[in-house]
């Protein structure tokens, strides 16, 4: 137990980004959520020689993603040294569903996952990602997490077990693939994720490059800013672009050729949700 939380929240911030930091510690001092700030690393500060020390030879990665994979893997190695069995892991853009704090401070109902996703993106780098609608688990405090076909894009809200962290931390070097890509990975790990309602959103400081892309390039306009305070906006909006019917024919095509089990009841997720508040 940390600080009577059963769940410990870790919060990846950068030190040069003041605004975002100020930003989720607020949030979370509000929401009475007890955390601990982890220094990211900063890629744009790392010399050439420390990157290809640590990346594997002929492969070229950007150095905000490698600052952000060395971010993430110091709360695993945290969660090792400490033998924290499961842990919330944010980045400063996230915004977490009030509703969540019964689950940090009540715990899990239900664990059998190696990453559980707060919210994450509806795709990854092989195409859309999809969950499985007869896998519901409760995990608690009015929070169902559904299996993923695959590990999506983006890690600025999820859980890991301390199985899974150890797991990662085994061949964490040298670097192949940013952090939130898993395919190449010699080891079957289980996706899950809460679909609806989501159990956190992201900001608009998400659409601030810092740790992904190294340098601010400043926020974007938002349309239809007044809309974007609720969820259902996203919603309508895929609706509008037909996203669900083009998934569900993607889904019985991708089952057809047998890259999606053909058993499971998979129904497309939605993507990453930007709310202005």
């Amino acid at each position: 137990m940390t600080n009577g939380q059963l769940i410990p929240v870790f919060v990846i911030s950068l030190a040069r980004a003041p605004s975002r930091r100020l930003a989720i510690t607020q949030h979370l001092s509000e929401l009475n959520v007890k955390y601990r700030l982890i220094d990211a690393v900063d890629g744009e500060a790392m010399s050439e020689n420390d990157i290809n020390a640590i990346v594997a030879k002929n492969i070229k990665l950007p150095r905000g993603a490698v600052g952000c994979y060395l971010s993430h893997i110091q709360a695993y190695k945290i969660m090792e040294q400490e033998n924290i069995p499961v842990a919330l892991v944010l980045e400063d853009d996230a915004r977490l569903n009030p509703n969540i704090v019964k689950l940090l401070t009540e715990g899990l109902l239900f664990s059998n996952w190696d990453y559980c996703f707060l919210d994450c993106m509806d795709f990854n780098r092989n195409g859309p990602v999809f969950y499985d609608a007869d896998s519901g688990q409760n995990l608690g405090a009015g929070f169902i997490a559904y299996e993923l076909s695959g590990g999506p894009k983006a890690l600025h809200a999820y859980m890991i077990t301390l199985e899974a962290a150890k797991k990662r931390l085994e061949i964490a070097y040298p670097l192949v693939k940013p952090i939130d890509i898993y395919d190449h990975l010699p080891y079957p790990i289980k996706f899950y994720a809460i679909v609806s309602p989501k159990a956190a959103w992201v900001s608009e400081h998400s659409l601030e490059s810092y740790i992904t892309l190294g340098k601010q390039s400043g926020t974007k306009q938002l349309s239809f800013i007044s809309l974007r305070q609720s969820p259902i906006f996203y919603y309508l909006r895929d609706l509008i672009n037909l996203k669900y019917i083009k998934r569900k024919l993607l889904i019985k095509n991708l089952q057809k050729k047998g890259n999606l089990n053909p058993n499971k009841r998979w129904k497309p997720l939605q993507g990453r949700v930007v709310l202005t508040h």
